[in-house]
Parts: structure tokens; sequence; C-alpha cells
């Protein structure tokens, strides 16, 4: 079985950021769809999952630009998973023209129950036989991202319709516009934003209100999202150029 799934895309004009490159949010997206191809061609795929009263989320991701692509250029974006550890696994993410690599990435995934939400043994619902492939794009691990933020929240987000996914709860990638909504263009610009790592601990729905908190140290800036009760929902870095 081929590990590593490659697709040939076009960046689009809906997927864009104002200097005309393939935007942030639309990376994470691009990124969540080429792995649920990929998880398909694994065979272990939604439907697969479905029957058997389980799901896949996303626990933790990583996007990072070296030089993304612009309006109509065509690339290849790949992605391939990691040897799984006991309940958590890996998955790298390239995207390359014309073998030039452009924007790296990274997910923590799990598979959870349906019923339970709890997370479920990885051998005993992968393929057995498997062959994982050594190579890592984003070898780094995620960072350990304090929750203790002493400043006030500077903005927050009003989970409506449109942040709402399958599992009825806050899309991932919604956090990322969210705490993208959170800066102007021109503060945006001006942060030079080169990685973004995220990470989900709390899921918000319909009618939250996300609060965010932000902390600034050296190269980085992190990022607390806290719903109902104070309950912290996300994490996030962000990494300046």
């Amino acid at each position: 079985m081929e590990m590593k799934y490659t697709k040939t895309v076009t960046i689009l004009p809906s997927q864009l950021n104002p200097e005309g490159q393939l935007g942030l949010a639309h990376t994470f997206d691009l990124f969540m769809d080429t792995a649920t191809e990929a998880a398909g061609a694994m065979g272990v795929g939604w439907d697969f999952l479905k029957k058997k009263g389980l799901f896949w989320i996303t626990v933790k991701a990583r996007v990072r630009f070296i030089k993304p692509p612009m309006m109509l250029e065509t690339v290849e974006v790949s992605t391939w998973p990691e040897q799984p550890g006991e309940k958590r696994c890996n998955r790298d993410y390239a995207i390359r023209r014309d073998g030039e690599l452009l924007i790296t990435g990274k997910t923590e995934w799990a598979i959870v129950s349906m019923l339970t939400h709890r997370p479920q043994s990885m051998a005993k619902v992968l393929p057995q036989g498997l062959t994982y492939p050594e190579e890592r794009v984003s070898p780094e691990p995620f960072p350990m991202i304090d929750e203790a933020f002493a400043d006030p929240p500077y903005h927050e987000h009003r989970v409506d319709a449109l942040d709402i996914d399958m599992a009825r709860h806050m899309n991932n990638v919604a956090y990322v516009r969210a705490i993208m909504n959170s800066f102007t263009t021109k503060e945006w610009r001006k942060l030079n934003v080169t990685q973004m790592d995220i990470i989900f601990i709390a899921s918000a729905v319909e009618g939250d209100v996300l609060r965010l908190q932000k902390r600034e140290a050296g190269d980085h800036i992190d990022i607390r999202g806290s719903i109902a009760g104070g309950r912290t929902s996300v994490l996030a870095r962000l990494t300046r150029g």
C-alpha cells in the first residue's frame, strides 16, 4: 500500500490572503481535506470508521510557510502518516512546486468513540503490516504552552453556524480564522507569521463566546481561547518571521 498520498491542485482565488498568496487558514483547510482523502486510500476513511462507531479528531496542528504559492500556481500536496503511538499518531504534509518545498505541516490525530469520545487503540483500528515512511518535514515537537495568561481578553468571537462542523462543534480551522480575525490586516502583515501551532483542548459549540488572550515572548505570540466557565478551548502559538 502506498502510504504517501499526493495530489495536484491549483491555487484558486477563494484560497488567497490579501497578498495574493495561499492563506494560512486555507492551508489548514487544504491539509485537512487531503488527510481525509489519504485516510480513505489507507482503508481507514470516514465510512470505515463510522461503521465502527469511531471518528478521527485533530488534537494538534501546525503549518509552516517557507514560500507560499500564488494565485493560479499549480502545486503538489502530499501527506503521509508517521509510525503511530498507542492512541495518537502524527501526519506530515508538504506543498511543493517543481520539487521546491513551499509549505510544511504536521497534525496529531486520535481515533475516538462516538459514544464515549475516548481515544481508541491505534493497533486495533489501523490495518496491520503497514510500513510507515521515515521522512519528516516537521520533526520538531509541538510547543508546550502555559495556560496561565495575565492580561484580560483582547478579542471575543461568538461561535456561529458557519463555524460548526459535522460533529456539531467548532471546526478546527474555524479557530484559526477566529484568531486571524482578532488582528487587523495591517497588524497581521506586520506580524509576518511564518508558523502557526494550534492545540485543541475543549470543543466550543454554537452560541459559545470564545475569549482570546495573548502573551508575547521573543519571536512568538501565544494565544489562549476560553469558553464558558473560563475553560481553555484552544491554545495557539504564532511564530514571527
